[in-house]
């Protein structure tokens, strides 16, 4: 037997994600859809970006 689960209908995903914006409707999904949705997508600012932008003192020059 394998863990394997097989996502192969992006009609089902693209369902999910229109149910998921019901509200109080809660929708569940794999972590590999979830993943295919997007959801673990990092696009937080760098520790660096995040210093740079502390020491420019937030002027808009």
């Amino acid at each position: 037997m394998s863990n394997e689960i097989n996502v192969t209908d992006q009609s089902v995903i693209d369902a999910k994600l229109d149910d998921a914006l019901t509200p109080q409707l809660q929708v569940e999904v794999s972590p590999i859809e979830a993943d295919l949705m997007g959801a673990f997508i990092e696009d937080a600012m760098s520790e660096e970006d995040a210093l740079t932008s502390a020491l420019d003192g937030g002027s808009n020059e």
